[in-house]
């Protein structure tokens, strides 16, 4: 590295490269890296779409020429969103001649490959405007939702993007999505942004309660107005009074009772059974369903003029495995969680690369729920003598539900590589991931003459097969940085 490399600071910039050719984006990621830039890589124009809605993003240097498209069509939604972003494209000489011509709004520069570190580095330290502050902070709305919903997926980030104006207004909210996806926790977090957060959040579960009791259930009874009343009984409207009243399972609610509910939605008040005086009430209805309301009013089996009276505002919640992102950040929480609620001592053990690929393949018919019971069963489980946990326990415990067969394509398993660097960065102070050197009277024998290259090559891979190929774990061994052991295994190939 020359000495007009060294001179260039990086730090605290975030880059964006976007490349198919992976190969050389992982050597300039090094590169950029030394300098102090936080980088991050995507193979195609979908991946770079998803990163940039996901997260801050300093500068993009982009190929002119992808495979699936231009890079082109990146500069618009990189601009919308950061408008004092830098974006760059890269390709050989010709074909970036050609684009100068075209005089592209948007662009704010050209590099030729193969590209200078050092004039590409020093050309991004002088031209970048950005706070760069605030690169390591949260994205807002995931700092903001944190205490009660878990995710990083694009999908998520934008269905829940309205959630804090959703939240601040009176109207009621209907929240959609197969079941075990988190509905209630939307549901308290629209309670805990709401102007009725200093009232009580009351949940009912509408598909529990028979139907001969869920009208008391509701409402209330007064003593005496039906046999074995033997008391006064206040129902989930009159205890969620100037807070939020959850109704989950809206969908299997009696016919019979939805004309009475519309009816209390309408004129705010309703009666206790057997009740003569009306009991007026401000509070917030939040209702779920895991049924197709559109679908279920076709079949006369809901009310279309209730539908449309919850149905004000409204949020879906996608299944786990169309939001594969937020997979081992939910694992490795939960997991943490389990072993918290056990009293085990920390350092907590930890999932392996190849455990985490293992759960991403999952088809998650449970969903959310389904990983949160599995995490904690395989908590419960687990020996006290274990500080990895490789798929060899996800199988033996769970046989019938785990597929550690099936494959990945490419694509996705370079995608799952990145993800996994990034959350173990993210996260590297939490004991989820604080992993202790492993004592051994092991070695390695280095002849004499041997390349200083060549005898760090030999170390880690003897690092490497001591811990079963996790990286992560080498690298604290080692001491170095996951992402240095990573470019220097990639080098090595």
């Amino acid at each position: 590295m020359t000495e007009n490399i060294k001179a260039t600071n990086l730090n605290g910039i975030f880059i964006l490269l976007v490349d198919d050719d992976t190969t050389s984006l992982r050597n300039l990621k090094g590169s950029l890296q030394e300098l102090g830039a936080k980088v991050r890589l995507a193979g195609n124009i979908a991946r770079a779409h998803q990163v940039i809605s996901q997260k801050l993003v300093h500068t993009m240097i982009v190929e002119a020429s992808l495979k699936d498209g231009s890079g082109f069509e990146l500069i618009q939604h990189f601009k919308a969103l950061y408008p004092s972003g830098q974006f760059y494209l890269m390709s050989s000489p010709s074909v970036i001649e050609s684009i100068r011509q075209l005089k592209v709004e948007g662009i704010d520069g050209f590099f030729t490959k193969p590209l200078d570190i050092g004039l590409l580095s020093s050309h991004i330290a002088e031209n970048s405007q950005i706070n760069t502050t605030s690169i390591s902070k949260l994205d807002p709305l995931t700092e903001l939702l944190r205490p009660y919903l878990i995710f990083r997926s694009p999908i998520m980030r934008r269905g829940l993007m309205v959630l804090p104006k959703l939240a601040a207004s009176n109207h009621s909210v209907l929240i959609t999505g197969e079941t075990g996806t988190g509905k209630e926790m939307v549901a308290r977090a629209i309670h805990g942004l709401s102007p009725f957060a200093n009232g009580p959040f009351v949940a009912v579960n509408c598909s529990a309660i028979p139907e001969s009791l869920i009208e008391g259930e509701l409402f209330g009874h007064e003593k005496g107005s039906f046999t074995g009343a033997q008391a006064q009984h206040r129902g989930k409207f009159e205890l969620a009074r100037n807070g939020t009243l959850f109704l989950d399972e809206i969908g299997e609610m009696p016919l019979s009772l939805q004309a009475r509910l519309l009816r209390v939605l309408e004129e705010r008040q309703f009666y206790r059974v057997g009740g003569e005086k009306p009991i007026s009430i401000n509070l917030r209805i939040v209702a779920a369903t895991q049924v197709n309301l559109e679908e279920a009013v076709e079949d006369r089996l809901f009310r279309e003029d209730l539908y449309y009276r919850l149905n004000v505002l409204r949020v879906h919640l996608p299944a786990l495995k169309d939001r594969i992102e937020d997979i081992p950040l939910l694992a490795w929480h939960f997991l943490e969680r389990a072993f918290m609620e056990l009293n085990r001592q920390k350092p907590f053990p930890v999932l392996t690369t190849e455990t985490i690929d293992t759960l991403i393949r999952q088809p998650w018919k449970g969903n959310v729920r389904e990983l949160k019971n599995i995490m904690t069963r395989l908590a419960v489980l687990l020996p006290s003598n274990v500080i990895q946990i490789s798929p060899d326990f996800l199988t033996a415990y769970f046989p019938e539900k785990l597929n550690v067969n099936q494959k990945i394509n490419p694509q996705q398993d370079y995608q799952i590589e990145e993800q996994q660097a990034d959350l173990v960065e993210e996260t590297k102070n939490s004991n989820i991931i604080e992993i202790a050197s492993i004592p051994t009277d092991e070695g390695v024998f280095i002849p004499i003459g041997t390349t200083l290259k060549d005898a760090e090559e030999m170390l880690i891979q003897k690092t490497l097969k001591m811990t079963d190929g996790n990286r992560t774990r080498a690298a604290k061994i080692l001491g170095i940085g996951i992402r240095t052991i990573r470019r220097k295994v990639n080098e090595e190939r």
